[in-house]
């Protein structure tokens, strides 16, 4: 495995314990589609091409969800 790989990897895996504390149920369709996929370690790229989104918005999306897991935790 790539350094590349492996950072992908630890980086996807950080983001599924963030995203574990959010309700799914609470997610837009869009949001538990990014989630899921980024947490399979798919890149930004390959999400937005799935999805037909660029990954720019991809990575919108994931900031957006990690600033709710955040919130969620403090509350």
């Amino acid at each position: 495995m790539s350094a590349r790989e492996q950072l992908l990897k630890e980086r996807c895996a950080r983001f599924g314990a963030v995203i574990s504390r959010l309700e799914l149920q609470a997610l837009t369709k869009r949001q538990r589609q990014v989630a899921e996929l980024r947490i399979t370690g798919i890149s930004l790229q390959a999400i937005g091409k799935r999805l037909g989104i660029s990954a720019e918005r991809v990575r919108q999306i994931e900031a957006r969800l990690r600033s709710r897991a955040k919130i969620a935790l403090s509350n």
